[in-house]
């Protein structure tokens, strides 16, 4: 059939057809756009299982310690006992990342980790365990994952290319997250139905899921990326780039306060439960809950069209609220309200951190990403722990209440600062 239109007007042109509609795209078209690639859709569902094994142990580990030493000082060691070979080992690791297969890193390491969950469940099962059998092994295993964790957030990059990037991070934080949510609970179960070794024994099970998910990669399609000769052992590198460059250096700061400051909260989510809320283990439980929620939520939301195309906006709107958000939690005495601010609390400390995550890697050079990684990794978690510590002193000195609302408050004070400091911030995509 032959379309016809009217004729022109005299000395006009031909008059054109109507431009067909067009539906707007959703803002969260594409929140899943990265499991369009073979390699992450095996890395996604791997790491999934095997962090839901993780967070069993981690709880596990715990009730175990407690059990046999009934010290929460004994606690605090065995978080710190893993915490020992962070720094030394990272700045290590992130140049072992940027030279070699991030790909045979992570296999060996993950395959490390699960010797050890075995040697625990191993030793819990025969009734032979003793605390310094688990502070050794969590020293070990700190060592394993210090090696790990540069190498794993680079490789991401490495699986879908730079355009699905942002999108690939925040879904791999979703993950997390969402293993967060699943882990405890059941781990739960399976203590108090076949015992704490148990428990053990899934977590070493649950690293095959991520080992052949590797294995089952085509080489390939991976975009592998490596620094050459004297650059890829240059362990100062990183560092030397982000005092030499505004962005990198205010996503590294940001983060750092917000570490130390705001991050640490859940160190005092007990205490909330038990002192203020009138609450026991239960109420704790969905307290931890509501975050690990609201941290889900939050990275499908950071995965979305939107975010990724608004990097800065998302980073600036989750670094303001989170600790917005978290002083209003201090001021809670209400069971529902504190349920509803922790989610919204987990929500924005997601969007804050898997948004300043794919800024960094999105403009670190290829070649000195694991190192860059290998610091942004190396603060988190040391400032964190170090927070943690400071956040508890204050609280035994005063009350959980004010040293929340205290950090909250520096936190949210200094993250104002940064921004103002570099507006560049707010509009980098």
């Amino acid at each position: 059939m032959r379309t016809t239109f009217p004729p022109a007007p005299p000395g006009g042109a031909p008059p054109r057809p109507p431009a067909p509609s067009r539906v707007p795209a959703s803002p969260f078209s594409g929140t899943f756009q990265a499991l369009r690639h073979r390699n992450f859709r095996l890395w996604f569902f791997g790491q999934f299982l095997s962090l839901v094994g993780t967070w069993m142990q981690t709880i596990a580990q715990n009730w175990l310690v407690y059990d046999l030493t009934g010290s929460a000082r004994d606690l605090g060691l065995v978080t710190f006992m893993g915490a020992i070979p962070l720094v030394p080992l990272t700045l290590h690791a992130g140049a072992i990342a940027d030279r070699f297969s991030k790909r045979r890193i992570i296999f060996a390491m993950q395959a490390a980790m699960m010797v050890l969950a075995f040697l625990l469940f191993v030793l819990c099962w025969t009734g032979a365990v003793r605390v310094w059998h688990v502070m050794a092994l969590a020293l070990l295993l700190g060592a394993a994952q210090a090696l790990d964790t540069p190498a794993r957030q680079a490789f991401v990059v490495e699986l879908v290319g730079k355009e699905d990037m942002a999108n690939a991070i925040a879904l791999n934080s979703g993950i997390f997250h969402g293993a967060r949510v699943i882990g405890p609970a059941v781990a739960g179960v399976l203590v108090a139905a076949v015992g704490i070794s148990g428990a053990f024994f899934l977590n070493g099970v649950s690293f095959l899921a991520v080992l052949g998910a590797l294995f089952l990669m085509d080489a390939a399609l991976i975009r592998r990326i490596q620094g050459e000769g004297k650059a890829g052992d240059d362990l100062l590198g990183g560092i030397r780039y982000i005092g030499a460059h505004r962005a990198p250096k205010a996503i590294i700061l940001l983060i750092g306060l917000s570490a130390l400051l705001a991050m640490p909260y859940f160190v005092l989510i007990p205490v909330v439960a038990k002192d203020i809320l009138g609450g026991g283990a239960d109420t704790y439980g969905i307290l931890m809950s509501a975050a690990g929620v609201g941290a889900v939520l939050g990275s499908l939301f950071a995965a979305s069209g939107w975010a990724i195309r608004r990097k800065g906006l998302a980073l600036t709107a989750g670094s303001l609220s989170f600790p917005l958000l978290l002083l209003a939690f201090s001021f809670s005495r209400y069971y529902i309200l504190s349920v509803c601010l922790l989610t919204a609390v987990g929500f924005a400390f997601v969007l804050q951190n898997a948004s300043a995550n794919s800024l960094l890697q999105s403009i670190v050079p290829d070649e000195l990403r694991g190192r860059v990684m290998a610091i942004y990794v190396s603060l988190f978690l040391g400032l964190m722990r170090t927070g943690g510590l400071l956040l508890g002193l204050l609280a035994a000195a005063t009350s959980s209440s004010t040293a929340l609302a205290a950090a909250s408050v520096a936190s949210l004070a200094g993250g104002a600062a940064i921004f103002l400091k570099f507006p560049e911030l707010r509009r980098m995509e």
